[in-house]
């Protein structure tokens, strides 16, 4: 179905600073409803569980989700008054708004507003930095919906609210309470020595050319790709493209199943991408047979995904089935996205199986946000890869692998080299060069940080690439939003996915 898609661009000023930790547990807050016994219980379990600072928990008071599907659809007005204003109030009463990072809603908190988009995603788009805001219209030019293209697409660097605004907002849910807090346990427990993919391709939507994938209406220097268009064979080509750029790292077997069958796998899996439902051939019996290794995730390009977190039957294939076979995460929609919404799975593939935590993942993955999605799972939640001691067993591992180096020194920032940093021992006996891969200016000489990320040689030296950085660092608040500039336009096809 044919949309046009018009956009309107808001800038900012940054002018303080703070000093906090960078993807570290300091910059996650729970939130659980009060109304919800079940949605306590859950929020007590994770804060335990992870460690998550007692002060980094805020109550809302709304209807208990839980226990009927009528509650998991909430009034605009409920949303704001009940939980997106109490949360905002919360965070600026106890000088959170830059420190967090991360919203960890629970089961009990609704999903759905009444004007058909997430509660999730809706919540991580408040006081967007620069947001860029798109209508979507019919052939006739009647305004259907608004959204927001996200301005952390294909991001490499970490995320901060400072410079984005909004934040990663993810939920851990499903039928039970137990399916929610199991997505805790998983989150942390040991990860499996071979991590197994399978990235199902549905052959009758066509198989599109890998080589332009993934496809961004976003561009790097953030204008808009005026000849944008997603088709489904693009979904399948990014499939493809996914298992070529992931390619060679080690541990990693990768299944891309490319015939008329709907794909099961004998092994628990560490990601899970298809057309679930939406696929020709799809196998309710085989979905249902699909198992997750600890911290494995799970996206499917299905209409009504994540409708709802309780038993049901019949309709498009749920993303709390996998949840219940034991996926650690994984993404959803409340309502119709359209094929752009859902996750690229070039981008969650590399991501993911670079080390950066799952939230990063998700959202760097996805195009909008202020929409239909729903991203269950620990925001922290990661592969952690081979984890050494010194930096200099780190540099003996062959190129490709994921390795984790904790407390190391920072011997010259990102204020320096911009997109990349050093690392070094305290005694100065070896070093390594950090690579984000985009300029992020706040990591300074002499902090102790963590670092994962893959392992390469460039023109002969030994690097770490696409990392996710555990640090300490300065970070200017984005406090203050400028007036609209005029609003720029342009002719965009979206697909429906039902």
């Amino acid at each position: 179905m044919l949309r046009l898609l018009v956009f309107t661009f808001l800038s900012s000023i940054i002018i303080t600073g703070h000093v906090f930790a960078l993807c570290g547990l300091e910059n996650v807050l729970v939130v659980q409803n009060g109304s919800s016994p079940i949605s306590c219980r859950i929020a007590a379990h994770y804060i335990v569980q992870r460690s998550i600072p007692a002060d980094n928990l805020v109550t809302v008071n709304t209807q208990d989700s839980s226990i009927s599907s009528a509650n998991e659809s909430i009034t605009w007005q409920d949303y704001i008054d009940k939980i997106e204003n109490p949360i905002k109030a919360f965070l600026t009463q106890h000088n959170l708004t830059d420190q967090i990072q991360y919203i960890v809603l629970t089961k009990g908190i609704p999903i759905r507003i009444s004007n058909g988009k997430s509660v999730d995603s809706t919540l991580a788009a408040i006081d967007l930095v620069n947001p860029i805001l798109i209508e979507l219209t019919d052939d006739n030019g009647n305004v259907i919906d608004t959204v927001h293209l996200n301005r952390y697409w294909r991001a490499t660097e970490p995320f901060t609210h400072a410079k984005y605004g909004g934040y990663l907002v993810t939920r851990l849910d499903g039928y039970t309470e137990a399916d929610a807090k199991a997505l805790v346990d998983r989150a942390i427990a040991q990860t499996a020595a071979v991590h197994h993919i399978l990235l199902d391709i549905d052959v009758n939507r066509g198989l599109g050319g890998p080589s332009f994938q993934p496809k961004s209406i976003l561009l790097p220097d953030e204008t808009i790709n005026t000849s944008y268009y997603l088709d489904y064979c693009d979904y399948n080509a990014d499939m493809t493209r996914a298992s070529q750029v992931i390619a060679g790292r080690q541990n990693l077997s990768v299944q891309l199943e490319s015939t008329s069958m709907f794909a099961g796998s004998p092994e628990p899996l560490t990601s899970y991408i298809s057309w679930g439902s939406n696929d020709h051939h799809f196998n309710l019996t085989t979905y249902r047979s699909l198992t997750f290794a600890p911290r494995g995730i799970a996206e499917t390009a299905v209409s009504t995904s994540g409708r709802t977190f309780l038993p049901t039957t019949g309709g498009q294939s749920l993303i709390a089935d996998l949840i219940a076979q034991g996926a650690a995460g994984a993404k959803g929609y409340v309502t119709e996205p359209y094929l752009d919404a859902i996750a690229s799975p070039t981008v969650l593939m590399d991501f993911y199986t670079s080390g950066r935590n799952l939230a990063e993942s998700f959202y760097a993955a996805s195009r909008f946000i202020g929409w239909k999605d729903i991203v269950l799972g620990d925001p922290l939640c990661c592969l952690t890869g081979t984890t050494v001691d010194t930096i200099a067993q780190a540099k003996a591992l062959p190129d490709g692998t994921l390795v984790s180096i904790s407390g190391k020194v920072v011997s010259a920032g990102t204020v320096d080299f911009g997109d990349k940093f050093y690392i070094q021992e305290a005694d100065r006996s070896s070093g390594i060069q950090v690579n984000l891969g985009k300029p992020f200016p706040w990591i300074d000489d002499g902090i102790i940080v963590s670092v994962r990320g893959i392992l390469t040689t460039k023109d002969g030296e030994r690097v770490i690439t696409n990392a996710s950085v555990v640090a300490p660092v300065i970070v200017p608040s984005a406090t203050q939003k400028a007036a609209a500039n005029p609003p720029r336009i342009v002719k965009l096809r979206a697909k429906r996915l039902r």
